[in-house]
């Protein structure tokens, strides 16, 4: 196990509460430090506490240090028993770092505490040794040590401080203040109590560990797993007092791991002006840092073009993007699977990116579109909108045509009954023949009984011969329906996302019971067409009988030599004729003209339809996650109505000036405005420009859709329009993060750039410390928030060479990599700058302005720095 911290901060096994054969009570005495080492890294522990019982070892502990040397840190420290919790003494542990000089510290704590040789004999052994807790813990503190105590179900733990005494619930609130660090308990379950009792009522949390109490190395074993996520130095145990629910786990599994295709593991740099080098990337989250021109953004715009050959790194910037092209060329991407330089997905968003989103509606729509079709319940009520409306286009296109169609026959019906002249002469006609023609049978050789028989059958003819003409027409037209199906739809696009096998079965579905349609409709057509051929039939024969009728063929034979009553029998037929003509002319104008009401209504009440479907379906897409939510609405696209208005309509004439001059429109004034112009359009009284007639434009304008959907964001209780152009940002972030489904890794350029200060506090560090958990985050920044305060687990120190800032062989770009407990003081012989100092310091100096420009801010604020756990 060698022990590499090039990768920042990472999970390992820690067992901070270990003892050797220099404690009183070990077991077997006969086992070697030797064995100790073998046990401990054969279980893959990474650091251990030496925690003698009123002892520190110096000699063992160097020993096992020497032998552990990159395989395993040992750290010094001792438990010691206390004086409080009665006969069950409250025990706790100091813990030292592990290049201090333990040497003086043991002798300090020999002489305060009395542990010397002498003063354990004189209080008759180890059995009966106990320090004053607090007193002690001050002095570990003193001693830059660290803390810890029993607690929970494990045995001589804090608990056995009772709480029936006001005194005592105030001294261990006290003594969790201000004494210890860290909570060694039994049990995984004691971990509920604290978290949701303990810490609570006093206002901060610690860390929280399980440890082996191991006094026997053969028999070393472990409750559960202690994780820490840090260097394995006593520099990265601290964090976890900072970072006590983030920097520690109690699990049997690594916590935090990744699939091994989503992580980059490395990146390999060769190009000529950068400093030939690995940099090994953390699995969450690594922060690039350093001053102006250092090579940052150049080091994230590589890996994110070397992944993504289409993304443009610096917009119209053609230097800067040759320059990533000539990089990209000369660099290696390793994936944690062991994949090199394999192209996968990934997320980058450039300087800028969540500002440019959020000032652009169309772009922040399209974002959210994105999102609400990630959900396939929510996609499948978009895709049933989206064809909604392209069928209803479709029949509001069809209904027009139609009402057009109607409105032709509308005016050759009214021509022709113009042509048939005027109702009222005809009829005063037809009396003056019927009078004429009534004189002239009275002068016939018939007798009146005969006239009346014949002048009743020839009327009675005359109208079964009407009949039979309409019949004829009737079965033209429905003849004509045989090829006319209905609009079929085409199902193929609606079904193209199911599998093939599925398509096969339903379009084999539809084929057929479409066939069964075709040919159940042409028989339906035939019956009705040979109910109507025997109906005529049957008029026929009526005909021919009453034409055979002896007394009827006396009269045509008198009637029909009589040359006068002919004429006259035959224009007022010709007359009667035009009389019913009109008559059934006056009732398709009626009834064309309830089609026209009905189809001008359709048409009307399909376009509202547009916008009501909205309504219907838009909850169904509300999008609820935490504290941020996406509520759907309707938006009326104002712009792409005028367009369409100011393409078509001529506005030369006053008339198309009022129609296309507006500036805003509600709904209720968009209805009124557009069915003021269907009538005008559809009576054809709008000049149009060149290539548009009133009904083509009619057509284009009622099909097309004006409404969309949109969406309100809402974070925190807060409309996003209302929002501060730096929280507009953040939650563009969280929009792009939060609801994504991918889990490859995220590239962010100096996300701070978009946000105002107390996002990136209170907002930014915050979503980073929980998104990391689930992917590996690379991001360029300048603010400390974002590194220091998300706890960033790997920092890339970059540096351009210079007079005082020299990189290895004077290449242009070099980089260094890093925990933030990564510390050493600077050293001014250390020519090389990246190298001069710890991880720590660098932060410190280019992100805070070094040591007393922080220092000075503290001051001016006046900051009250108390020891810990806010």
């Amino acid at each position: 196990m060698i022990m590499n911290f090039d990768r920042g901060s990472e999970w390992r096994k820690w067992d901070l509460h270990f003892h050797t054969q220099s404690s009183y009570d070990y077991k077997d005495k006969s086992i070697t430090d030797q064995d100790i080492i073998n046990k401990l890294v054969s279980n893959n522990i990474s650091a251990i506490a030496i925690t003698d019982h009123h002892t520190i070892d110096i000699a063992r502990i160097k020993n096992l240090q020497l032998l552990g040397e990159d395989k395993i840190t040992i750290l010094p420290g001792i438990e010691f028993c206390s004086e409080l919790g009665g006969s069950e003494s409250v025990h706790f542990i100091g813990i030292f770092p592990e290049n201090t000089d333990i040497a003086s510290i043991w002798t300090i704590l020999q002489g305060k505490l009395g542990l010397t040789e002498l003063d354990i004999k004189e209080k008759g052994g180890y059995e009966n040794i106990q320090c004053d807790l607090i007193d002690t813990c001050d002095l570990i503190h003193e001693l830059g040590g660290i803390t810890s105590i029993h607690a929970g179900s494990k045995t001589n733990s804090i608990e056995s401080i009772k709480n029936n005494l006001l005194t005592k619930l105030q001294q261990k609130k006290r003594i969790l203040s201000d004494s210890i660090d860290i909570l060694e308990l039994g049990k995984e379950v004691d971990m509920d109590g604290y978290d949701k009792i303990v810490f609570p009522s006093i206002g901060f949390s610690l860390p929280m560990v399980i440890c082996s109490d191991n006094h026997d190395i053969k028999d070393y074993s472990l409750k559960q797993n202690l994780w820490i996520k840090a260097d394995t130095t006593f520099e990265g145990l601290k964090q976890i007092i900072f970072e006590p629910e983030d920097r520690v786990k109690i699990q049997e599994l690594k916590p935090d791991e990744k699939a091994g295709y989503q992580v980059i593991e490395s990146i390999l740099i060769k190009d000529p002006d950068f400093h030939q080098q690995t940099i090994l990337l953390n699995a969450n989250q690594n922060s690039i840092i350093g001053g102006r021109s250092t090579g940052k953004s150049i080091l994230l715009g590589a890996i994110a073009k070397k992944l993504d050959s289409n993304i443009e790194v610096k917009s119209g910037n053609e230097t800067y993007n040759t320059f990533i092209d000539r990089v990209v060329s000369n660099i290696e991407i390793h994936w944690q699977d062991k994949q090199d330089n394999l192209i996968r997905d990934i997320e980058y968003f450039p300087q800028g990116f969540m500002f440019k989103i959020a000032k652009d509606f169309e772009l922040l729509r399209n974002l959210i579109n994105k999102i609400i079709i990630q959900d396939r319940i929510k996609e499948s009520v978009v895709k049933q909108y989206q064809a909604f409306c392209n069928d209803n286009s479709t029949l509001i296109t069809n209904n027009i045509n139609k009402l057009v169609q109607i409105k032709k026959e509308l005016e050759v019906l009214q021509t022709s009954l113009k042509e048939k002249g005027d109702i009222i002469g005809i009829e005063k006609e037809v009396i003056k023949l019927e009078t004429e023609l009534d004189q002239l049978s009275k002068q016939a050789t018939l007798k009146i009984e005969e006239i009346d028989f014949y002048n009743s059958e020839k009327e009675q003819i005359d109208s079964l011969k009407k009949q039979i003409e309409e019949l004829e027409n009737e079965i033209i037209k429905i003849e004509s329906l045989k090829s006319k199906y209905f609009a079929t739809k085409d199902i193929e696009f609606e079904i193209v996302s199911l599998s093939d096998s599925t398509q096969q079965i339903i379009k084999k579905s539809f084929d057929s019971l479409f066939e069964e349609f075709k040919l159940r409709w042409t028989s339906e057509l035939d019956s009705i067409v040979n109910s109507h051929t025997k109906l005529k039939q049957d008029k026929l024969h009526e005909i021919s009988i009453k034409e055979s009728n002896d007394l009827y063929k006396k009269g045509i034979i008198v009637f029909h030599n009589n040359v006068q009553h002919r004429e006259i029998e035959n224009k007022l037929r010709i007359q009667k004729d035009k009389l019913a003509d009109i008559k059934r002319i006056n009732e398709e104008i009626l009834n064309l003209n309830k089609q026209v009401t009905i189809y001008t209504s359709k048409i009307r009440e399909d376009h509202e339809l547009f916008h009501t479907k909205i309504f219907e379906i838009k909850d169904s897409l509300t999008v609820d996650k935490e504290n941020l939510k996406i509520e759907p609405t309707s938006y009326f696209n104002i712009s792409n109505y005028k367009s369409k208005l100011n393409n078509g309509i001529n506005q030369q004439s006053y008339q198309g000036q009022e129609i296309v001059n507006f500036n805003s429109l509600v709904y209720d004034d968009y209805k009124k405005h557009i069915n003021s112009l269907f009538d005008k359009l559809i009576a054809n009284s709008v000049t149009m420009k060149g290539g548009y007639s009133n009904i083509s434009f009619l057509t284009e304008l009622l099909s097309s859709n004006y409404f969309e959907i949109s969406y309100n964001v809402i974070y925190d209780n807060d409309n996003f329009q209302n929002m501060s152009e730096g929280k507009q940002a953040f939650v563009i972030l969280k929009l792009l993060l939060e609801f994504s489904t991918k889990t490859c890794p995220i590239l962010i350029d100096q996300p701070e750039d978009d946000l105002d200060n107390r996002a990136i506090y209170k907002e930014l560090a915050t979503y980073l410390k929980k998104k990391k958990k689930e992917r590996q985050i690379v991001l360029v920044t300048h603010n400390p928030n974002i590194a220091v305060g998300a706890d960033s687990e790997l920092i890339i120190v970059a540096n351009q060479n210079g007079g005082a800032s020299k990189n290895i062989a004077n290449k242009k770009f070099q980089y260094k990599t890093g925990s933030l407990e990564n510390t050493m003081p600077k050293t001014e012989s250390i020519d090389i700058i990246l190298n001069s100092q710890g991880i720590k310091e660098h932060v410190c100096e280019i992100l805070e302005g070094g040591n007393e420009a922080f220092k000075q801010r503290e001051r001016k604020y006046a900051i009250l720095i108390k020891k810990k756990k806010a």
